[in-house]
Formats: C-alpha cells, sequence, structure tokens
C-alpha cells in the first residue's frame, strides 16, 4: 500500500486538543464530533489493550515452545485494530502512539469529513498512512467484510448511542481469541 499524498490543511482553522500523546486539530465549526468525558475510557482502552496483547503473545510463546511439530516458526507478534466509528481519528491516533505491536490500524467512519478529519490529525501527529489507514464506510458492512478476509485482533466500537446495531458485526470482524472494546 502507497503511503496517501499529505492532506493539506492551514493549522490556524483548528483547536488543537491534547489527549494522552495525541494532539488533534479539531475544527472549529464542528465538523466532527468530539467527547472530553470519553478520555477516562480512552485510557481503559489502553490499559486493556495492552494487557490483552501481552497474555494473548505470551500464550502463543508457550504453544510455540510446547509444540514439537518439525518446522515450526515463530508466531507473530503483532496485531491489527478496527475502529469501527473514529471520528476524529483520536483514539486511533492515541493506539498508534501509545501501543507498541501494532501492524496496522484501519479507522472507519461513514462521513467524508470524519474520514478527512482522521487523515489530518494522523498526518499532524506525524504518523504514517500505512499505519493508521483513513477508511470511508458503513461500520457494520466493513466488519461484515472481515469474514472473508483477515480479521482483526482488536476491534473498538465507540458509537454515539447503542453498541447493539454493531455487536454481531463486531464479533465477525474480531479474530479467534481477539479483543472487543465497546464503549
Amino acid at each position: 500500500m502507497a503511503d496517501e499524498p499529505a492532506p493539506t490543511y492551514a493549522v490556524e482553522d483548528y483547536d488543537t486538543v491534547s489527549e494522552g500523546r495525541a494532539t488533534i486539530l479539531f475544527p472549529r465549526n464542528n465538523e466532527v464530533f468530539y467527547n472530553p468525558v470519553q478520555q477516562f475510557n480512552r485510557d481503559m482502552s489502553i490499559a486493556a489493550i495492552k494487557a490483552w496483547r501481552d497474555m494473548t503473545a505470551e500464550a502463543k510463546l508457550e504453544r510455540f515452545e510446547r509444540s514439537k511439530k518439525p518446522g515450526k516458526t515463530r508466531p507473530a507478534t503483532t496485531f491489527t485494530v478496527l475502529e469501527a466509528l473514529a471520528a476524529s481519528g483520536l483514539r486511533s491516533v492515541r493506539y498508534a502512539k501509545e501501543i507498541e505491536g501494532i501492524e496496522y490500524i484501519l479507522a472507519n467512519d461513514l462521513l467524508a469529513d470524519a474520514v478527512e478529519s482522521i487523515r489530518r490529525n494522523v498526518h499532524y501527529n506525524g504518523l504514517s498512512a500505512r499505519l493508521v489507514r483513513a477508511n470511508q464506510g458503513d461500520a457494520v458492512s466493513v466488519m461484515y467484510a472481515q469474514r472473508e478476509q483477515r480479521r482483526f485482533g482488536v476491534v473498538d466500537l465507540d458509537p454515539y448511542g447503542t453498541a447493539a446495531p454493531f455487536i454481531d458485526g463486531a464479533i465477525h470482524a474480531a479474530e479467534n481469541g481477539g479483543l472487543i472494546c465497546v464503549t
């Protein structure tokens, strides 16, 4: 996947919001949703993913060491993340900056303005578009599409409202033994 061209933006047209190691550009015209009250939830999601990553890596290594299979290869220690409802991309940017071992993050949102915000914030935080991949799509459709593709280690749902319409899709998008984070 080739890196996308850097988005163009004038920093002076935005307010900055800092959280964890991330600083996002928040549009003054409020085109993309941001909820500062959820910072604690984002902090807890990061802690949960780190704990899951460590437990999963340890379990894979133990199975590898117990295996007597000839020609065995050491298990991968990286994982992928789907943020199904990414909005500004803050959560994805924080994950990329604060959690080691992520192969890539698919930061998805239905709205074109949100996807542009994700691209802008990924660039502003010095991250690669290969690491945090902005995607425009319906969250449920994107999650169900994973049934036929490589599934994600972590699926993150932070909907505006109930998570109920997204749960089944998240289960289909998560790999066996994966983690589903629901706000």
